[in-house]
């Protein structure tokens, strides 16, 4: 436990070493975006590559990587120019090509086609909405997505390890319990707050090209409010993460994604939670954009 702390004390510095070198030029963020996203991309490979298919005679998934770096290689200019478009067609040629491989290369299955897909948009396509959002609202709504995420993981395993008896999905996550489920959506809410005071009423120096205060003339307690709220809508979407990431490591017969963060596993195990976080923060953008027109 004490180890697991360090390593997630060390990883939150760096990201606000991260944030801060951002408020200079938005590409740093961007940069290390990237290169999480390459990482993880792999880190998928290798997990399905190597995966136990249940099937008779076949071990692994025949997964075209051309396909993967193809996708990695134009999700950034394509979301940096074109925002949501750009994200969008970066899937449809993704697919288009991975379609084409699957077409002319015979030992390709139709399910190494089918988890070829899943690779491009988990991670590939859901990091892509980091580069729209950070381009498009400035790295408050960016830092809901990881730090809630962060929050919430350690509430739910510090509340999890501390009182949680029952198992939630032990089939799923044998770990996971209902107390450590709802500290970690309580965690969420007490996050968002935490990203108030730090972001937007501490003024962090970071890119904040919005702030939710500005949705309510800066009211402290109706900001607090939103914070809490969208804190907690976050955290559900982090626990479904946490829960997909585990039924995918399940399916695929491994425990932990790679060995790059020591007991925090590789750069998947980390950033499962974000990845549907940002999705969260994404809609959640939308529905504000979609209500202040």
């Amino acid at each position: 436990m004490v180890k697991r702390t360090v390593t997630g004390i060390i990883l939150a510095g760096f990201l606000f070493l991260v944030l801060w070198l951002t408020s200079f030029s938005q590409f740093v963020f961007d940069g290390v975006v990237l290169l999480v996203c390459f990482m993880a991309a792999y880190e998928m490979y290798n997990a399905v590559k190597n995966a136990d298919t249940k099937i008779e005679g076949k071990k692994g998934y025949n997964i075209s990587l051309i396909s993967l770096i193809f996708a990695g290689i134009i999700v950034y200019p394509l979301c940096y120019f074109y925002s949501y478009t750009g994200l969008l067609f970066t899937a449809i040629l993704s697919i288009v090509l991975a379609f084409i491989i699957f077409i002319f290369d015979s030992r390709k299955t139709f399910n190494d086609f089918a988890v070829n897909l899943v690779i491009i948009f988990y991670p590939i396509i859901f990091m892509g909405l980091l580069f729209v959002l950070g381009n498009t609202y400035g790295m408050i709504p960016v830092v809901l997505a990881l730090g809630i995420s962060t929050i919430s993981d350690a509430m739910a395993y510090w509340v999890g390890a501390s009182i949680g008896k029952k198992k939630i999905f032990p089939k799923i996550s044998p770990k996971k319990t209902y107390a450590g489920c709802i500290g970690g959506i309580f965690g969420g809410a007490i996050g968002g707050i935490i990203v108030y005071l730090i972001f937007e009423l501490g003024k962090f120096p970071t890119n904040t090209l919005f702030t939710f205060g500005s949705l309510v003339n800066n009211n402290v307690v109706l900001t607090i409010i939103i914070y809490a709220s969208i804190g907690f809508a976050i955290a559900i979407f982090s626990e479904i993460g946490d829960l997909a990431a585990s039924r995918i490591k399940r399916e695929v017969g491994i425990k932990d994604y790679g060995k790059i963060l020591g007991s925090h596993g590789g750069i998947m195990d980390r950033i499962d939670s974000i990845l549907f976080t940002t999705v969260c923060v994404a809609i959640i953008m939308q529905i504000i954009q979609l209500v202040s027109l």
